[in-house]
């Protein structure tokens, strides 16, 4: 297994919306697969992604990496620009004063 994101057997449960059973079973199967570490399975994302039929490649990751990085960009700018309005507005009522 590469140096991919992984997931346990309940998080991808929770992900895919099934019971931890169902996706135990789906590897069984084979229809998932996934790495023995232990007692858990281990999946990868690339494969949760290909079981929900997401297609992903480098492109799109690297789209979403940027597309989260901008939103946090954009979340900071928004609580900055909050702040100078506070500041313009007690200002204004300084004054009015």
């Amino acid at each position: 297994m590469s140096k991919a994101l992984v997931y346990k057997v309940s998080e991808v449960a929770e992900i895919i919306n099934k019971p931890s059973a169902t996706v135990r079973n789906e590897i069984r199967k084979g229809k998932i697969k996934a790495v023995k570490s232990g007692t858990e399975y281990l999946i990868e994302k690339l494969e949760v992604d290909r079981y929900l039929g997401i297609e992903t490649n480098d492109g799109s990751l690297k789209k979403d990496l940027e597309i989260a990085e901008l939103k946090g960009r954009i979340r900071s700018l928004e609580t900055q620009i909050n702040a100078f309005k506070q500041v313009a507005s007690s200002l204004n009522h300084i004054i009015e004063m």
